[in-house]
């Protein structure tokens, strides 16, 4: 090619380089435009409450995954979901996937994170892979949990499908949706992750009193064991992750829910080298397993970084603790290390017994300079809570909130707080007793009282009924509780009797407990001889209509009823349809005088005819088609732009002017009575 026509090509190149540089838009038009951020989507999967996308980030460029809520749902899983994001995102560390950015669009809560591509380590196991691999990645998890931990927080549901392993082998914890925090062990910060909210039960991986993973929880995360949840609930959940890792097989299995739950409870299961014979798992890997998975929290390793240095010990050719080796387990163990200095090791053993007696008599001052050690840290960290004594106070301030608005898990876990900051506190013992007189644990409540100052009139009812219920195990028969419940209101026990009510009234029943449940409360809280209380289960209507002595409905609450007819009772007050999936309700001939409590926002259809309700605010923007607000204080119609669902209104004749009348939109379907 002539040396021109080369020197023209070059140029050309050059030219159209500078040009595809002029046309490429700024970094910083990008960072400051007023695009979507997030663009892109791609559904990745899902699972109990979430959906995840890959997307790209606009501002960053890079790939990212959203986690978004599945379904239109209540503020309290909408909470829940912000408090995973939040508490998530205060966890910095290698092996735990980060958070980059919370918010809300159109009324629906998203939050990104690092996209993990790769599979779980379910999958892996599928693959069997080698052992050195499984336990490197188990030391990479126990990592995670350790800095969790450091952190005063727990993750509560780990399993194989919540860990992550990428394309390049890092492995990372996600899911953090069931995370608790320690109280008295996190950062001030964390505190206000605290979910304050009675009705969110929407973050349980099983329906009812089980918060976990089925094959995977450890004894106390199941209904039948009150232990408290702690760091020692995640270690157990690390063993069963070693035991699958070991035989490919979950610890816990079953012929259906509770028969699992059952064996969980009990701790029951098979050794890894009982329930997989033909894979000759290594003894001291079972010892440490074995360990973990003590059925007594006191009996497992204390801390998650003593599981971690167990499996350190084996892969590096040392006996663990679990597996209480012999002298000559630990010769063996120390020839496998040294092979190259066997046949040496070997004439210095046998010409110098006494130097190895020695040995093992420093081994042994080591071991108990060790002990002293943890002694001495032991007394250091008695020293620092008696120094952070004055932190006590705060946690019970919560922790008495917390009770107020019948949040009792949190309640516990600030009390418990309290009590181990400052055993003398004695309003922190009362409020741990209180909780187990909620629970029908008379004797626990016995004990806890005796610490403190409480009404003599709540003592003798404690004492009365665990005479006739002696194990906290068990529960009253409903003639027994109903008695327990006509004795609180009888001594005056204001908060008994609504902690009490409301403890069953959002407990696991079935229908028919529900049913008989209510119904005795009722009559007991209103004294009545007969009560009108009829309910059609195909169509989920509850009528409790012409009722004129019930002043109080509040054992309803979380009743499972899609319609509701109170009409002619004297309730006052909406609060008994909290946790109601109610389409359609009837107050009319009610003492109700406002709306502001009702919190149903799946309503479509509400009479509060013959009623003093004066004002509508509460419905602006409601989903509401159906309305009758005929004689009612209800005085003119600028609600009605407000409830764009509108078709059918009852107004009373004369109630508003016919000019006001004759502006409503066509699309209303008006009727005068």
């Amino acid at each position: 090619m002539p040396r021109k026509e080369e020197q023209f090509n070059k140029n050309l190149a050059s030219f159209f380089d500078e040009v595809s540089d002029l046309d490429a838009t700024p970094l910083s038009d990008i960072i400051l435009s007023n695009k979507e951020r997030y663009y892109d989507f791609n559904f990745y999967c899902e699972g109990g409450l979430k959906k995840i996308y890959r997307c790209k980030d606009r501002k960053t460029g890079r790939e990212v995954a959203m986690a978004s809520l599945k379904d239109e749902l209540s503020d309290a899983r909408k909470e829940s979901f912000f408090r995973e994001a939040r508490l998530s995102a205060s966890l910095q560390h290698p092996n735990i996937v980060p958070v980059y950015d919370i918010g809300i669009k159109d009324d629906s809560p998203w939050f990104t994170m690092k996209f993990i591509s790769g599979q779980s380590l379910d999958e892996l196991i599928k693959q069997e892979p080698p052992l050195s691999q499984k336990l490197d990645i188990f030391i990479r998890i126990c990592d995670a949990i350790a800095y969790a931990h450091s952190r005063g927080i727990i993750h509560l549901d780990l399993k194989p499908d919540n860990i992550r392993i990428s394309e390049y082998g890092n492995v990372v914890v996600v899911d953090w949706g069931l995370g608790q925090i320690m109280a008295s062990d996190c950062d001030e910060e964390l505190l206000e992750c605290y979910s304050f909210n009675s009705h969110d039960l929407d973050t349980m991986t099983v329906d009812g009193n089980i918060k976990g993973t089925p094959g995977y929880m450890a004894p106390e995360q199941t209904s039948l064991i009150k232990n408290k949840k702690a760091p020692h609930t995640d270690i157990f959940s690390l063993g069963c992750i070693l035991y699958t890792l070991l035989t490919a097989k979950k610890p816990f299995t079953g012929s259906d829910l509770n028969d699992v739950i059952k064996k969980t409870a009990e701790c029951t299961f098979d050794a890894p080298s009982k329930r997989r014979p033909e894979l000759e798992i290594p003894a001291p890997l079972e010892a440490v397993c074995l360990k973990a998975m003590s059925a007594n929290p006191t009996d497992r390793y204390q801390s998650v970084t003593e599981l971690q240095k167990e499996i350190l010990k084996y892969r590096d050719g040392f006996a663990t603790a679990a597996e209480n080796a012999s002298l000559l387990k630990l010769l063996q163990l120390w020839f496998r290390r040294h092979k190259s200095l066997s046949i040496v090791s070997i004439l210095a053993l046998l010409l110098s017994m006494a130097a190895i007696i020695a040995v093992m008599n420093n081994l042994k001052l080591a071991e108990i300079n060790a002990l002293q050690l943890a002694e001495k840290l032991r007394i250091e960290k008695d020293y620092a809570i008696k120094i952070n004594k004055e932190s006590a106070p705060r946690f019970l301030a919560r922790a008495e909130y917390a009770f107020r608005i019948f949040n009792f898990e949190d309640t516990a876990n600030f009390a418990d707080s309290a009590v181990e900051l400052d055993p003398s506190l004695k309003d922190a013992w009362r409020l741990k007793g209180e909780l187990h007189f909620i629970a029908q644990e008379f004797n626990s409540a016995l004990e806890a009282f005796s610490k403190s100052n409480v009404n003599p009139a709540l003592i003798q009812v404690c004492k009365k009924y665990s005479l006739i219920k002696n194990k906290d195990s068990d529960h009253l028969k409903l003639s027994q509780y109903l008695a327990l419940f006509q004795d609180c209101i009888k001594e005056k026990l204001k908060a008994q009797v609504a902690g009490l009510m409301h403890k069953m009234a959002y407990s696991d029943l079935s229908i028919d407990d529900r049913i008989n449940f209510c119904k005795g409360i009722i009559s007991v809280h209103n004294k009545l001889m007969t009560i009108h209380f009829k309910y059609d289960k195909q169509t989920k209507t509850l009528d409790m209509s012409n009722n004129p002595e019930i002043i109080t409905a509040l054992a309803i609450q979380n009743f499972p009823c899609e319609i509701a007819n109170l009409s002619y009772t004297s309730i006052s007050n909406l609060i008994c349809f909290r946790a109601q999936p109610l389409e359609e309700l009837n107050i009319s001939n009610t003492k109700v005088v406002e709306l502001h409590s009702l919190d149903n926002n799946g309503l479509r259809k509400l009479n509060i005819s013959h009623t003093s309700i004066p004002n509508l605010t509460r419905l602006h923007g409601s989903q509401i088609e159906e309305l009758d607000i005929s004689h009612t204080n209800v005085q003119n119609l600028t609600f009605v732009p407000e409830m764009p669902k509108l078709k059918r209104l009852t107004v009373h004749k004369g109630q508003f002017p016919e000019s006001e009348i004759s502006r409503l939109p066509k699309t209303i379907n008006l009727t005068i009575k």
